[in-house]
């Protein structure tokens, strides 16, 4: 896709020409907001470490928490790190592409990871002794991300990547995925950010939900988030956002519903879901 065919998606399927679609989930009574957090209310920083969400985007949040019924962060980074990055109380935090989460104050992992956590260090110390340049090797616990952004040549990384990693996680179990300028290590197992959505769309019975989201690993939470909309013993109404960088693969415009162009224009659109998401008639009463 060249960029003046991404223009033209980003344009035909951007947020502010569907505002009667996002009325219809907005002022749904159980409205959710579920956001991812690197590229969607973070800007790609060169270390992971080195992301800081947007301070525009925290005090919208901030202020749409007591607007929803709950404002929930699904994340590729660990659980315990993603609410170090933002933490609130009022906030429900997946990590580790929902294989564990923030529960009671303390980490939460799914039961049948455990048993990955070891096989992982075989797989990551592997890729520490190349070293290759640019690259830093990302442990979560049981999930491993390598991140090759900064390296001179990002193609020929992501090859050379792809060579050594390929045949390592299909000896010892492991699902290898891609992301933008990333690598993703994860269990054989049947939980993903779609899993996430999912979990907290039952939880919390909403019955109006927005997921932002901008990488691959967040396809599965925008097919998730479709599929339960469509289910006719369910009353929910469902969009995804996708938030479009330079870098996007084109398969992004397929899996979202409306796009967002770059991390400050979901700040326009948190904006506007607060200048259209009534107050509860309990916060009323108190003003």
């Amino acid at each position: 896709m060249n960029r003046e065919q991404r223009a033209e998606k980003l344009a035909a399927h951007h947020w502010e020409k569907h505002r009667d679609r996002l009325r219809s989930v907005v002022e749904r009574e159980r409205f959710g907001l579920i956001c991812d957090f690197d590229g969607t209310l973070s800007a790609f920083a060169p270390l992971p470490t080195q992301a800081v969400i947007l301070p525009e985007n925290a005090a919208l949040l901030d202020a749409l928490a007591e607007r929803v019924t709950v404002v929930a962060l699904v994340s590729g980074r660990g659980a315990r790190d993603l609410r170090q990055r933002f933490e609130r109380p009022y906030a429900v935090y997946y990590g580790n592409h929902g294989l564990e989460f923030w529960r009671d104050d303390r980490l939460m992992l799914v039961e049948t990871a455990h048993a990955w956590s070891e096989p992982l260090q075989h797989v990551l110390d592997a890729v520490r002794a190349m070293n290759f340049e640019g690259v830093i090797v990302e442990d979560k616990g049981v999930t491993g991300s390598i991140h090759y952004r900064l390296a001179h040549d990002t193609a020929a990384t992501r090859a050379a990547l792809q060579e050594l990693l390929a045949p390592l996680c299909e000896q010892s179990g492991f699902r290898l995925s891609e992301g933008q300028f990333i690598w993703e290590v994860k269990p054989p197992l049947q939980v993903d950010k779609g899993t996430a959505v999912r979990a907290i769309v039952e939880e919390y019975q909403l019955d109006g939900a927005i997921f932002i989201g901008d990488d691959v690993t967040d396809y599965a939470a925008m097919r998730m988030l479709r599929q339960l909309a469509a289910d006719p013993q369910r009353d929910l109404r469902g969009l995804s956002l996708g938030v479009v960088h330079p870098t996007s693969p084109p398969e992004l415009f397929t899996a979202c519903d409306l796009t967002a162009d770059g991390v400050h224009d979901v700040t326009g659109f948190l904006r506007w879901v607060l200048e259209h998401r009534p107050l509860p008639v309990s916060v009323k009463d108190k003003e």
